[in-house]
């Protein structure tokens, strides 16, 4: 092979190997955009579907806010039952206890869903509804460009808990007991109302009363006088409105009648074939308040000669529920 031949040769290698350096290159560089391309787009997808998580996640802890809360409201209500002692400041009680459920709740989001809140109880309040209780939450949560801050409001229900007014009054006497769903006094009332200087006390030994409070169905009240209406309203054990009677609040602070619009409930004396009995008016609110005034029997039911009364103040609670027919 002469020389010149075997330079022709050279340059044509080198040009090939020039041109698939160049592809080679150019494949390189079009592949790098490619998965950067991809790794952008996958990035953009992560994103969102982190923020579609993160505001997921917000949505569920602030609905499990107020089952914490109405927690914090039992809690402290058996508390007061076992105790049979009221609390000196309901509110600032019931906040406590939501502060520290709500802590206990804060963790649990942050080991699983690893964001971290912070949430704290501003205000615990009466409402017009007096079977509610209004509680507003702070929550503020932060996690990278996402956050959340706001004042959560919700209306606790507290129909489905224990009344502890009975206890509070006469949990340490005689005979006193209570099974799920009644309040048994036995002679506790009775000597209650003795030391009062009640007349007729003695019609309230074994007397009953309700134990959960249960928002009457019987609206307007003056309908209670209709039918067997009062009897099921006393066989269910309900509660009713009142301007005079205690909310929820102050019964847990031994309170009985309060400013607040609250309810009531009565308490029912034993069965008995007597007639034209004085006794006080069977409105807890009034048993166990400072005025204790008096009631006139009023028979609800009766059968085979025993009758079902109630002790209702002719101008009050007698008109009030329809009973004065």
């Amino acid at each position: 092979m002469n020389l010149k031949n075997k330079i022709n040769k050279d340059n044509k290698g080198n040009i090939y190997i020039g041109i698939a350096s160049v592809l080679i290159i150019s494949f390189l560089i079009l592949s790098i955009c490619v998965l950067n391309l991809a790794i952008h787009n996958n990035q953009e997808n992560i994103e969102s579907m982190s923020s579609d998580e993160y505001n997921y996640v917000i949505q569920d802890y602030k609905r499990n806010i107020p089952i914490v809360e109405k927690e914090a409201i039992k809690e402290l209500s058996e508390e007061v039952i076992s105790k049979k002692q009221p609390v000196d400041d309901s509110k600032e009680e019931i906040r406590k206890r939501c502060d520290e459920k709500l802590e206990i709740l804060n963790e649990k989001y942050y080991n699983q869903y690893h964001i971290k809140i912070v949430s704290s109880v501003n205000s615990v309040e009466n409402v017009s509804e007096p079977f509610d209780i209004r509680i507003k939450t702070y929550i503020s949560s932060v996690k990278g460009d996402m956050n959340y801050k706001n004042v959560e409001e919700n209306d606790i229900n507290i129909e489905g808990l224990k009344d502890p007014i009975p206890f509070i009054y006469c949990g340490n006497g005689r005979g006193f007991s209570y099974n799920e769903t009644c309040v048994m006094y036995g002679e506790s009332l009775s000597d209650y109302l003795k030391d009062k200087d009640v007349d007729g006390y003695e019609y309230y030994i074994n007397a009953t009363a309700p134990l959960i409070v249960r928002k009457c169905p019987y609206d307007p009240y003056k309908h209670h006088g209709d039918g067997f209406t009062m009897k099921t309203c006393r066989n269910s054990g309900y509660y009713h409105e009142s301007a005079d009677g205690a909310c929820y609040l102050c019964r847990l602070e031994g309170k009985s009648g309060c400013g607040h619009y609250g309810f009531e409930t009565f308490i029912n004396p034993q069965a008995t074939t007597l007639f034209n009995l004085t006794s006080a008016c069977g409105s807890d609110h009034v048993i166990f308040g400072d005025d204790t005034y008096p009631g006139i029997e009023c028979i609800y039911y009766s059968h085979d000669g025993i009758n079902e009364i109630l002790f209702l103040d002719p101008n009050g609670h007698r008109v009030k529920y329809g009973m004065n027919k």
